[in-house]
C-alpha cells in the first residue's frame, strides 16, 4: 500500500513539473517564458503551459539577451506553439541572434499584423504565423502569389503562382512547406542570398522540372525538401557542381553547372553532336580537352578524349563540355 501512495505522488509531482526554466518581464504587463538550453549559457522562448498562463498583448520586442541568477543568456530560439492563441499580439518583433522560430510559434495570434524577423534565422517552421492578421491580408500577397515575411518566404498562394518562380535578390531563406502543392510550377530561380531551404518546401511541386540556383555556397537543405517531386535538375554556378554535391542532402539531386565562356552562356552556343552506337555514345565538335561523362549521380564514366565513350548501360548520362556546359543524354 505504501508503495503505491508513493507512487501516486510522483506522478502528481511529474504532471505539476514547470515548463519552463524562469520568466522575464519584458515590459510592463508582457512576460515571456523561458527554458535554458542544456549545458550553454542560451535559452529558447516556450509556452509555460499553464492554465492560468496571462499571455503578452500590445506590440511585443523580444530581447536578445536575459538575465537569471546573475547568468546572462542569449535567446536563440522560439519553441513550437510558444505563443499559439496569443490574440492580444499586434506586433512582434524577432532579436538578431535568434535562429529557429518552430512550428506553429506564433499560429492563431489573430489580431497580429507587424511583424519583424532576424537575420540570423536558419530554420523557419511550417504554420509558424498561420491564423495572424499578416498571413490573412491579401495585400502581404505577391502578384505572383507568393508571402514574404520581409526577406524570408513563408507561404505561397498555388492557384496563382506561375510556372515560373524568381526569388528577388535579398530573399534569404524558402520556410517550411513554402511552396507546398505548387503543382504548376515547372522552374524557381533563387538568388545567391538564399541560406536555407525548409523541410517539404516543394512538397507537391510535381511539375518542377529546374530547380537553378545563383549561389555558388549551396544554402542548407532539409532531407524532405523535395517530397512528392518527380524527377528535376538542380543547375548551379560553373565550378560549384561538386560543393553542392558533396553538401548534406544535396548528393541525392542531379547537379548540372551553367557556365558561362567569354561573356557569353554556353547554354546559347550550338550543342555537340551526340550519336548512340554499340556498346556507347560518340561526341563530335565537343572540343573534347575537358569533356567528360556523368551519370546521374554524378560519378565520372570517363573522358571523351577521341569521342567515343563506352557506357556500362542502358540509361541517362551527363555530358559536361569545355566550360562546364552540361546536356543530358538517354543511351538505349
Amino acid at each position: 500500500m505504501t508503495r503505491k501512495i508513493i507512487i501516486i505522488v510522483m506522478l502528481l509531482a511529474a504532471t505539476t513539473a514547470r515548463a519552463f526554466d524562469f520568466r522575464v518581464e519584458v515590459a510592463a504587463g508582457q512576460k515571456v517564458y523561458f527554458t535554458i538550453i542544456a549545458g550553454t549559457n542560451t535559452v529558447k522562448v516556450v509556452n509555460p503551459d499553464w492554465d492560468s498562463y496571462t499571455p503578452p498583448s500590445g506590440a511585443l520586442t523580444l530581447p536578445a539577451t536575459v538575465e537569471n541568477n546573475s547568468t546572462t543568456y542569449s535567446v536563440v530560439a522560439i519553441d513550437e506553439r510558444a505563443f499559439q492563441g496569443c490574440t492580444g499580439i499586434t506586433a512582434i518583433v524577432v532579436p538578431e541572434g535568434v535562429t529557429r522560430i518552430g512550428r506553429l510559434a506564433f499560429a492563431q495570434c489573430s489580431a497580429l499584423e507587424s511583424i519583424s524577423l532576424p537575420s540570423t534565422l536558419t530554420v523557419l517552421g511550417s504554420y509558424a504565423f498561420t491564423g495572424t492578421a499578416y498571413f490573412g491580408n491579401n495585400d502581404n500577397i505577391t502578384d505572383e502569389g507568393l508571402l514574404f515575411i520581409g526577406a524570408y518566404l513563408i507561404a505561397s498562394a498555388p492557384s496563382s503562382v506561375g510556372s515560373a518562380v524568381v526569388l528577388p535578390e535579398g530573399t534569404l531563406g524558402v520556410g517550411n512547406m513554402a511552396l507546398y502543392t505548387c503543382s504548376t510550377v515547372e522552374r524557381v530561380t533563387l538568388p545567391a542570398t538564399v541560406r536555407f531551404i525548409g523541410e517539404q518546401a516543394f512538397n507537391g511541386c510535381s511539375s518542377l522540372d529546374t530547380l537553378e540556383l545563383l549561389g555558388a555556397v549551396p544554402p542548407a537543405l532539409e532531407s524532405n525538401a523535395f517530397t512528392d517531386v518527380g524527377t528535376f535538375t538542380v543547375l548551379v554556378p560553373c565550378q560549384s557542381g561538386d560543393t553542392y554535391r558533396s553538401a548534406p542532402n544535396w548528393n541525392a539531386q542531379t547537379i548540372v553547372e551553367k557556365c558561362s565562356q567569354a561573356g557569353v552562356e554556353i547554354a546559347d552556343a550550338p550543342l555537340p553532336t551526340v550519336t548512340t552506337v554499340a556498346g556507347g555514345i560518340t561526341i563530335a565538335n565537343s572540343g573534347q580537352e575537358g569533356c567528360r561523362v556523368s551519370d546521374l549521380l554524378g560519378r565520372q564514366i570517363a573522358r571523351c578524349r577521341d569521342g567515343f565513350v563506352a557506357l556500362p548501360c542502358h540509361g541517362v548520362y551527363v555530358v559536361t563540355l569545355p566550360g562546364g556546359k552540361s546536356i543530358k543524354v538517354m543511351y538505349r
